[in-house]
């Protein structure tokens, strides 16, 4: 007779797992005997955990909920400028402490070192919950990010006294290269600065220019704060075992009055492993191209194509920026995705007695790129040898009327594929690439009659492939034969 059960197992929100199940029976003889047996146990909740191979990860700590009585102090938790020290008020997190490794893994948080020797985290200001800006965002290693966020100050008071508008903020920090003992300390150098003025246009600051302060200015007269910290683009260089190896910094400091407040600040940081003499050369594609990865692109040779060890590719297309100008500022790049069509362009304006032919030469290389390829692979992993898996990048030039000024408006890249192979696994071939550019057809207008020119590029991909067929040459037939008596003894 079975007059007690016990059934034990662990956590319920486990989809499946083993419960043992305890019975107290009595035998024949009066005695009482204890049954174990083993059950599946399945959870229906659709939100169940499906496996976890970490205990401490089943248990949350309850968050604080914000009420009129601690809000105060989780609001000074959480925000706050993180390019102080690490005992300021703002830090939400702990400094990480030192490891073995010489380098940082996916996902880890850099440490910084500032002018006082005081240990803190790589962070990038975000907007969180609102749009306003959180300066307490961890930078993560290996993790490209980009924020926007508004900043909002008072003009004549904080120009030059909020931190987070001074460009030497977002410089006087250097970097521990990995989380070993023995890091060493990378610093942060300048690679471009542009200036905007109050209407957008923009200058690049050149090499000469150096030594020129560019803290913010606060002009009474004009009531403009000058250089004022817009922009902020990091690149960080790393080996191999993951230690950074170099950083360098873009800015764009701009002039700000106040009908201009509040501000829209941009933070970007992205990661790039330094390139080797013997790197290998990744391919988009095993043979064909896989949507979204970067095409295959080189200069050919006498011994065959060179390629670039640059991860992103050599074919690159102008990316879209508001109020973007052709002549001036450092363009960016994306690299031409496979499959993905892609339009932008800028604005510029031809001054009076502007050269024509040095205008038109600097617009060609802004759509174009500095390090234009000539020929594009076939395939995804086309070999730099072969040849005959290259195909070249043909060009058409447009020009309708003659014109005393001839500057090209737009430039397109035309590629078109095929679908090569079977019908189960058809892969992805390009045939041909031609790049298009567009000259004007009539004067164009000069600053003093004013007015923008607009110069647009785009990348569009064509399905050239042809209507499948099936994969046998006639109609099937029935091959039925009968035994030579099947009719007997009729016959």
């Amino acid at each position: 007779m079975n007059f007690d059960v016990c059934l034990v197992s662990g956590d319920p929100r486990l989809c499946s797992q083993d419960a043992a199940l305890y019975s107290l029976r009595t035998t024949a003889e009066g005695f009482s005997a204890v049954q174990t047996s083993v059950q599946r146990q399945i959870n229906p909740d659709v939100f169940c955990i499906q496996t976890a191979n970490y205990e401490q990860g089943l248990s949350f700590v309850t968050p604080n909920t914000p009420t009129e009585q601690n809000f105060d102090y989780l609001f000074n938790r959480f925000v706050g400028f993180f390019f102080g020290g690490s005992g300021g008020k703002g830090s939400a997190l702990q400094t990480p402490g030192q490891g073995n490794s010489p380098g940082y893994l996916y996902g880890d948080i850099m440490r910084t070192e500032d002018q006082a020797g005081q240990t803190d985290f790589f962070r990038l200001p975000a907007s969180a919950g609102t749009a306003n800006c959180l300066d307490s965002n961890p930078a993560a290693f290996l993790k490209d990010e980009t924020s926007r966020c508004v900043r909002s100050f008072s003009l004549a008071q904080d120009c030059t006294t909020l931190p987070a508008l001074s460009f030497q903020t977002y410089t006087s920090f250097r970097i521990f290269s990995g989380k070993d003992t023995e890091a060493n300390l990378v610093a942060v150098g300048v690679e471009a600065v542009t200036l905007q003025a109050v209407d957008g246009t923009q200058t690049l600051l050149v090499e000469a220019a150096a030594d020129v302060p560019l803290e913010p200015e606060f002009l009474q007269s004009a009531k403009v704060c000058n250089q004022v910290v817009l922009q902020v683009k990091y690149t960080v260089w790393y080996g191999e075992a993951g230690q950074i190896v170099r950083v360098s910094a873009a800015f764009v400091l701009g002039a700000v009055s106040n009908s201009m407040l509040p501000i829209q600040q941009n933070f970007q940081i992205s990661f790039v492993q330094e390139a080797k003499s013997d790197a290998v050369l990744r391919s988009s594609g095993n043979p064909g191209y896989v949507q979204g990865l970067p095409l295959v692109a080189g200069w050919r040779t006498a011994e065959g194509i060179i390629r670039s060890t640059d991860p992103q590719g050599s074919l690159t297309v102008l990316q879209s920026f508001v109020e973007q100008d052709c002549l001036f500022g450092v363009p960016q790049r994306s690299p031409v995705l496979f499959g993905t069509d892609t339009l932008s362009g800028c604005t510029f304006r031809l001054e009076d007695g502007a050269n024509c032919s040095l205008v038109s030469e600097v617009i060609l290389g802004t759509l174009k790129g500095q390090s234009f390829p000539d020929y594009v692979a076939t395939f995804g992993d086309s070999l730099p040898q072969n040849l005959m898996d290259w195909v070249p990048i043909e060009n058409q030039t447009t020009v309708t009327s003659l014109q005393d000024c001839s500057i090209p408006l737009s430039y397109h890249l035309e590629v078109r594929w095929t679908k090569y192979g079977t019908l189960v696994n058809p892969q992805s071939q390009i045939v041909s690439v031609m790049e298009v550019i567009t000259f004007n057809t009539s004067t164009l207008p000069s600053s003093s009659t004013g007015g923008l020119i607009p110069v647009s590029s785009s990348v569009s991909f064509i399905d050239v492939s042809a209507s499948a067929s099936p994969g046998y040459r006639a109609a099937p037939t029935i091959n039925a034969k009968l035994p030579y008596d099947f009719f007997f003894p009729f016959v």
